[in-house]
């Protein structure tokens, strides 16, 4: 797997970095600049976002480009969207004309092996993992190469309101855990989530309304605990939603559960809730107690 790393130092100017770091002259118009025009679909971060989360990238956003020229080479490539300068000749493939397959993702990734990274939600400083799936191109072409993200992780929209016995004010005291699987593994090369590992770990919020970005995984292994006070109260997804009329046995990549909770005394009420794609999918209204 080789890494290289592409960015503009000038307009005319490149840096390339593998085992060592090169320094490239001016591509000629041979090398066919690369034409990258990427999107994001339904639900996602903060270059231009729709409110389902479409969108566009922004200039200077960091993105990992992966090239797939035949079994035996790939290459990952750090890309700077509206910046960098990226051309076919740069990628030294044995075939100028060869049919490649080109995936992406984005935050960009520093540590990939063998076209395959790890991705913990609990740690990540930009938490909605985007990936572009494979897709195959000719080298050489001067067509612009449209790449098409996707959210690749599951959203949990959370909002709290008081109900008997609790005011607002008390629900300033509100602080939220929940406990659940935090890795995924990505296969760079395909742009999909290869799989999940076992390890958990605990996601906190202190306000009325909190989101997380949950790797793939089964409901009945999330636990969500609720404190305002002295008074806590645990739960698992998989009940919870059961209770809403709308079973999910599991939380799947691209989409996202949004509910409305209201807390009392005696127990928590569920409002209302959806469970969508960052679009439209599946929707759940309703008022259940949860002991």
């Amino acid at each position: 797997m080789k890494k290289i790393l592409f960015y503009a130092l000038a307009a005319t100017t490149l840096a390339l970095t593998s085992c060592k770091k090169n320094v490239l002259e001016t591509p000629s118009a041979a090398d066919n600049a690369i034409h990258i025009v990427a999107s994001i679909a339904s639900q996602a971060r903060a270059p231009q976002l729709a409110n389902d989360g479409s969108g566009s990238f922004s200039q200077g956003d960091k993105m990992s480009l992966f090239l797939t020229e035949d079994d035996a080479n790939n290459q990952s490539v750090d890309y700077e969207y509206g910046s960098g300068i990226l051309t076919w000749g740069s990628l030294g493939l044995a075939d100028s004309n060869a049919k490649i397959t080109l995936a992406a993702c984005y935050p960009q990734q520093d540590r990939i092996q063998n076209g395959e990274f790890e991705f913990n939600t609990l740690t990540a400083s930009d938490k909605d993992l985007l990936l572009a799936p494979a897709q195959s191109v000719t080298a050489g072409t001067s067509e612009a190469v449209y790449l098409n993200f996707n959210h690749a992780l599951h959203r949990l929209d959370l909002t709290f309101t008081p109900g008997e016995s609790y005011t607002s004010e008390d629900l300033e005291s509100l602080s939220i855990s929940l406990n659940a699987k935090t890795t995924c593994v990505v296969d760079g090369l395909q742009g999909k989530i290869k799989g999940v590992k076992r390890e958990t770990g605990t996601y906190t919020a202190n306000n009325t309304k909190a989101s997380f970005y949950l790797v793939p995984q089964s409901t009945a292994g999330i636990t969500l605990k609720i404190s305002i006070g002295n008074d806590t109260k645990s739960l698992t997804l998989d009940k919870l939603l059961e209770q809403l009329g709308s079973a999910q046995p599991e939380l799947n990549g691209s989409k996202r559960c949004t509910l409305t909770l209201k807390v009392s005394r005696e127990g928590i009420t569920v409002e209302g809730g959806s469970i969508n794609a960052w679009g439209n999918q599946v929707t759940a209204d309703g008022e259940v107690i949860i002991g």
